[in-house]
């Protein structure tokens, strides 16, 4: 169909471009209504001048061949002028006219393209598109907006650069990209081509909305269940098989953090993430839930570790921290995860007054393959400690040090409990024992058979020294070693300690510091609930005689 007003245009319908392929014509692009502009004074002249184009409910196929470059025909002008931009020769008066082909703007409406990479077999399919393209003539810059649906999800990109052959033909250009989905956007400024992707550049992604961004890209990590928002801002180096992330500036919900990151490719295994990265707040429970370790069990459903696409090799630092709720600060911490293995380790840092440092290693998704864990920590508040951990019943005060080291059997570290097996020790040079009344506990054992510890009073029992050691397996630990000293008298804890009930099982000895004092010892069982266990004195050996 051929019109004259308003504006000259021809309109044609059916159009199909296509290429013979070892014998088969492969069709490129099908469009049902093609229309263009032309110049009435060139159609006067014999050589319309088109331009303005708009393609309406296009389907176009483009495969990216191995080296980057877009597999169109070979034929035509835009194959001879990406073929001159890419010699960079002496431009011939054929090569001009290729290079000076008018194109004007290009309109896609309700169009769908499909890239298909060679290299993988892979395809992927824009539908819905709608677009629109500025390109003056082949050699001028190219500028475009387009919008799409990508696997169901809808899809905002731009783009502009001065050298739109370079890009078509696999060589590198200047670009500037910009990208949106709900909750996610993205801007490229730099030099990239279709083979290697980026080779420089500054790159901003942020994420407005954590949770319809993860819905609208299909992607949920571990560890990111708390983010609200998020930012990544840095300069791209590509080189040597290694991607670089300078002068990082790291965003999550309002904590900001900074330093280097390095993306390696590997030979055999998967790419290596490595590098440093310095943030003002660290939550190690999220850390942890993004590799996988399930410490609160907070997910019914595990959520893929990002350690399923990458092996780690980073060294972290926060000026505060927090696990469980315990406050920490000044932390230092490196993490390395190869193949299914992994190892953090967490050098002394400040925690509860003191210092404390921990090491945990293990294999497979979320340690399914087992754990072992060492904490160490010197000169804590135990009080602090005790108060943190929630535990009711007789707790301790002071300061003194813990030594803990485990191995785990199983994933759901709450859950497994029972599957962990280990030793802890905790020592301290002087404290109370909040909850244990000694004196309230002689004057009852006179004449009761049993009684609830909370009966014998409210007072504490002072010690100069506590030193304490348990092992544990099978959800039952055994005191090897109990025995807290007072300024007047001692008190010696045997026994065991069913923990996955809550439950003891102990018996104990009061004795006096000297030998010369007129109080006899007193020796009880503890049994029950942890929380307010029963006391069970027993009498005395009577001596010969008596």
């Amino acid at each position: 169909m051929l019109r004259f007003w308003p504006e000259p245009e021809v309109t044609l319908s059916g159009v199909r471009v296509s290429r013979n392929v070892d014998g088969v014509q492969e069709t490129l692009i099908e469009v049902p209504e093609f229309s263009a502009g032309f110049s009435l004074l060139s159609a006067l002249r014999g050589t319309p001048d088109f331009n303005g184009f708009r393609l309406e409910r296009p389907r176009i196929r483009i495969e990216r061949k191995p080296d980057g470059r877009l597999d169109w025909s070979n034929e035509g002008l835009l194959s001879e002028a990406v073929r001159v931009a890419l010699s960079q020769a002496p431009a011939s008066s054929t090569a001009s006219e290729a290079l000076n082909a008018d194109i004007g703007s290009v309109a896609i409406v309700d169009g769908e393209i499909t890239l298909v990479d060679q290299t993988s077999g892979t395809a992927v399919v824009a539908s819905d598109l709608d677009a629109s393209v500025d390109w003056r003539t082949l050699s001028a810059p190219l500028s475009g907006e387009a919008t799409f649906n990508l696997n169901g999800r809808p899809v905002e990109l731009s783009l502009q650069t001065p050298t739109p052959l370079l890009l078509i033909g696999g060589a590198e250009s200047e670009i500037e990209l910009a990208g949106t989905v709900p909750g996610f956007s993205g801007t490229l400024k730099g030099l990239a081509s279709l083979g290697d992707g980026v080779s420089s550049g500054a790159v901003d992604l942020r994420v407005a909305d954590m949770a319809l961004a993860t819905a609208s890209l299909g992607l949920r990590v571990a560890g990111t269940e708390r983010w609200q928002t998020a930012s990544l801002k840095a300069q791209l180096t590509n080189a040597d098989q290694e991607l670089r992330f300078e002068d990082l500036v790291l965003t999550i919900n309002d904590i900001q953090g900074d330093g280097i990151l390095t993306l390696s490719r590997q030979a055999q295994s998967k790419p290596l993430l490595s590098g440093t990265l310095a943030l003002d707040h660290l939550e190690l429970s999220d850390l942890l839930q993004g590799l996988s370790i399930e410490v609160g069990d907070r997910a019914n459903v595990r959520l893929p570790s990002v350690t399923r696409w990458v092996d780690i090799d980073m060294r972290l630092s926060a000026a505060t921290a927090a696990f469980s709720g315990f406050p920490i600060a000044d932390l230092g911490a490196s993490l390395v995860g190869r193949g299914d293995s992994l190892k953090l380790v967490i050098g002394d840092t400040r925690f509860l007054g003191g210092t404390l440092s921990a090491r945990l290693t293990g294999a497979g998704e979320g340690f399914h393959k087992g754990a072992e864990f060492a904490v160490a920590m010197d000169r804590v508040d135990l009080g602090a400690l005790m108060s943190g951990l929630a535990i009711n019943g007789p707790t301790l005060k002071g300061t003194g040090s813990v030594r803990l080291a485990a191995s785990l059997v199983g994933t759901g570290w709450q859950r497994n409990i029972e599957a962990m097996s280990g030793t802890l020790e905790i020592t301290a040079d002087s404290g109370e024992i909040v909850g244990f009344d000694a004196s309230g506990l002689r004057q009852l054992s006179t004449d009761r058979a049993y009684f609830q510890l909370s009966a014998a009073g409210r007072k504490s029992f002072e010690y100069e020294t506590l030193d304490t050691a348990v092992r544990f397996s099978d959800g039952t630990a055994e005191v090897t070693k109990g025995q807290i000293t007072g300024e007047r008298e001692t008190l010696t804890l045997t026994g065991i300690v069913p923990y996955s009930r809550q439950a003891l099982a102990l018996s104990g000895k009061l004795a006096p510091n000297s030998g010369e004092s007129a109080t006899p010892p007193l020796r009880f069982f503890i049994g029950g609930a942890w929380s307010d266990p029963v006391i069970s004195p027993i009498p005395p050996v009577p001596t010969p005689g008596q």
